[in-house]
């Protein structure tokens, strides 16, 4: 006996299937996302800045030096121990003799720990040194 069951095959040789053109357009937005959203939360350091009734001036700082409550100090986001201050100090008042230095001391921190620093800037040479504040 002969069947006569007809084989149906789609047009112009197309064959059944899922697009993944939209899922593949879905994971590579996801994936600029997290790159972008990672590149920008890049943890800063938490300071409480004293407090003042002047207006803040913005300018461009070459170096910012921050200290913490625990007394850690920190060299544009890299921590430095307190007996490599006055060497870093050295290094960046050789490579910028004019550059902008912004200190960023938190209120909670000890007096002891912002003089070293000041005392430190003072001996190598630093002349544009700036206090950070935050306005009243």
């Amino acid at each position: 006996m002969k069947s006569f069951v007809r084989k149906t095959t789609p047009p112009f040789g197309a064959t059944a299937g899922v697009d993944i053109t939209p899922l593949l357009d879905v994971v590579f937005q996801l994936l600029l996302f997290f790159i972008l959203t990672s590149a920008i939360l890049q943890p800063g350091i938490e300071l409480e800045l004293p407090e003042s009734d002047q207006s803040n001036e913005s300018l461009e700082a070459d170096l910012v030096i921050s200290a913490d409550k625990e007394g850690r100090v920190f060299f544009n986001d890299k921590i430095v121990s307190p007996e490599n201050i006055e060497t870093a100090l050295r290094s960046f008042a050789v490579q910028n003799s004019n550059g902008n230095v912004i200190l960023r001391v938190d209120s909670a921190a000890s007096y002891g720990k912002f003089f070293s620093i000041l005392d430190a800037s003072r001996k190598v040479g630093i002349k544009n040194l700036h206090l950070a504040y935050e306005e009243k």
